[in-house]
């Protein structure tokens, strides 16, 4: 078993006061944690005029997200000013009966079924990239964030719109949003905190031109996609609402694309990035990885859906990553009435934190909660993992719809691109994380590719 330890930010030993909360998380919402934050299983604050709690418990997180979700099922202020311009009403950030409605639309299109279908698309790309990466001179540099950002990108966008978009089209969208998250990133803090704009003295928001950039990108394949004869895409099954009494306008259908596409583009890229980085740490990990997917696949290296449920340890490998790097670190909701929790009355429009960052390295609720350690994602681990400590796509009701389809897609990845390649951190390198709305590898993350020389599987 590893005893790899990551890097994490420094903890403070004591609570930062409200403004240096406001100074350290505009920088990097991962800083403004101290050390008994993870061991604390409920905690409050108040910033100006804004109450703030921090679910940190399984007992607590079940009743924000499950039990009373109802209550708190409004995204926080902040991300409403963040994605509005881009999701209008999307599902990431709807609520109430638009959100149910949407969700309901939606779920089908992302069972079990309907993933072993979208599987064909995720081997194919990956396939792709193994033919890519095959024709570099073996000890050359890769950029393994661009290059993982690529592949969820096309994989995501191939799931969503068929063959209706080239890599151009497809680059043209990445670019789009990779400056839309830089534009939310330079947002102030003020609608989160409840403090007047001229307090954090934030640039102005640059999001509304990158917004309309988006659109026009994805107006123009929906236009397509009416009279286009791919009926095995996402936006077919979109285009089929318009025909029942779920009828969905073409923005409306416009905006839960985008919210797709978001949701699986830059989460994945980031799970396969710093898993790549874990296992280059970690020889013992690294060899078992290639021992299950050289004795499952053989000599021919192909895969199939049939395959996911074999690949337990290549699975492990991903439920761990996300757990030290869960790819969206901090869950914000905003109580739609007053509530009372551990005996503290909660206001109505307070801020209720539920942190994946803070639960997945709890003290209480971890052993070596800061060590690399995928067997204890193992069937055999010797403490089970508790649901309500594990969060990586939120839980409840609005845990994430495509978390299934997310899974598959890391693990078969990885697999395949293992299957033929070992990637090593050049001597010297430090790998370090930059975090405002999603936690990633700061930089391209460069690393060294290496052929592997494998072999089929006995008889």
């Amino acid at each position: 078993m590893t005893e790899f330890i990551p890097p994490f930010p420094t903890r403070h030993k004591k609570s930062l006061g409200p403004l240096d909360i406001v100074k350290y998380a505009s920088r990097d919402l991962l800083s403004i944690w101290p050390e008994s934050a993870f061991d604390r299983q409920f905690m409050a604050t108040r910033i100006i005029n804004r109450s703030i709690f921090i679910a940190n418990c399984p007992e607590v997180v079940r009743h924000v997200l499950v039990t009373n979700h109802a209550n708190y099922e409004k995204k926080s202020p902040l991300m409403r000013k963040a994605f509005e311009p881009l999701l209008g009403d999307g599902l990431f950030i709807s609520d109430g009966k638009t959100w149910q409605n949407r969700r309901a639309m939606e779920e089908p299109f992302f069972s079990e079924e309907q993933v072993a279908q979208y599987t064909e698309i995720m081997i194919k790309t990956a396939g792709e990239y193994v033919q890519n990466w095959s024709m570099l001179k073996s000890g050359s540099t890769l950029d393994v964030m661009p290059e993982m950002l690529k592949l969820s990108s096309e994989i995501i966008c191939r799931t969503l719109f068929g063959n209706q978009m080239n890599i151009e089209q497809i680059t043209q969208l990445s670019e789009n949003m990779a400056d839309y998250r830089a534009a939310v990133g330079k947002m102030d803090l003020s609608a989160f905190f409840g403090l007047p704009s001229w307090i954090s003295g934030g640039k102005k928001n640059q999001t509304a031109t990158i917004a309309n950039n988006i659109h026009l990108i994805i107006d123009k394949v929906i236009a397509e996609g009416i009279t286009s004869e791919n009926k095995d895409s996402l936006l077919a099954h979109f285009l089929t609402l318009q025909k029942s009494e779920n009828t969905l306008t073409l923005q409306q259908i416009r905006n839960e694309l985008i919210v797709l596409f978001m949701a699986g583009q830059e989460t994945t890229a980031n799970t396969l990035a710093w898993g790549w980085y874990l296992i280059s740490q970690c020889p013992e990990v690294e060899q078992r990885l290639h021992q299950e997917v050289d004795g499952l696949t053989g000599d021919s290296g192909s895969l199939s859906y049939n395959d996911f449920s074999g690949l337990t340890y290549t699975r492990a490998i991903i439920d761990e990553t996300i757990r030290l790097y869960p790819p969206v670190p901090l869950l914000t909701r905003e109580a739609g009435a007053a509530d009372v929790i551990r005996n503290r009355h909660i206001p109505i429009g307070s801020i209720m934190l539920v942190s994946p960052w803070l639960l997945h390295r709890h003290k209480l609720y971890w052993d070596k909660p800061d060590h690399f350690i995928p067997e204890r994602f193992l069937a055999d681990a010797p403490v089970p993992v508790d649901e309500f400590a594990y969060i990586p796509f939120s839980t409840g009701p609005r845990a994430c719809l495509a978390k299934f389809f997310g899974t598959v897609e890391t693990t078969l990845c990885l697999a395949i691109l293992a299957r033929h390649f070992r990637l090593t951190l050049p001597a010297g390198h430090e790998v370090t994380h930059e975090c405002r709305l999603t936690l990633r590898p700061k930089g391209n993350l460069p690393m060294q590719i290496m052929t592997r020389r494998h072999y089929s599987r006995p008889d």
